[in-house]
Parts: structure tokens; C-alpha cells; sequence
């Protein structure tokens, strides 16, 4: 009686593409830093995802950076190039 349900979850991979090592190394390694304690918190659960594998941390060029047209200013050629990489125009 009725239609079958599909129960199963969809898995999902998140690739992050960072270009700052220091927070490539605070987002993989568990140790304790001083300096980051009031992020802690904030990062039990993303680093919870990295050991998971459902996040995997990748480094990328600081000029390679699309994310980078989201918080500051670019010159010209810069916004244009990140432009075309996130949007294709």
C-alpha cells in the first residue's frame, strides 16, 4: 500500500582550499595552543569532520585564493581573474 521511501543518506565531501599554513595545521592537528584557546569550541566540530574524512583540508596559492575577492580589495586583474574562476564570466 502507498510508494516506497528511500531512506538512505547522501554522503557529502567537502573540499577547503586554504592558503594560510597556520590554519591548515590548527584545522588537522589536535594540540593545544595557547593563542587559540577562545577558538577551540568553535573548531571541535570541524576538526570532528577532518578526522572523518567528510572535510579534507587542501592548500592553495595565496594568488590562487577565490575566496580572496569576498574580503578585500583587488586590484583590477585580480577581481577579474577570481571573478571568472568562481563565476565563468
Amino acid at each position: 500500500r502507498g510508494f516506497e521511501i528511500n531512506t538512505s543518506r547522501t554522503e557529502v565531501h567537502c573540499k577547503v582550499f586554504e592558503d594560510n599554513s597556520g590554519a591548515i595545521e590548527i584545522a588537522r592537528y589536535h594540540k593545544f595552543r595557547p593563542r587559540t584557546k577562545f577558538l577551540n569550541n568553535k573548531l571541535f566540530h570541524f576538526r570532528s569532520y577532518v578526522a572523518k574524512g567528510w572535510i579534507s583540508i587542501h592548500p592553495i596559492g595565496t594568488h590562487d585564493q577565490p575566496a580572496d575577492i569576498l574580503t578585500k580589495p583587488l586590484n583590477e586583474p585580480d577581481f577579474k581573474r577570481h571573478r571568472k574562476m568562481m563565476n565563468g564570466w
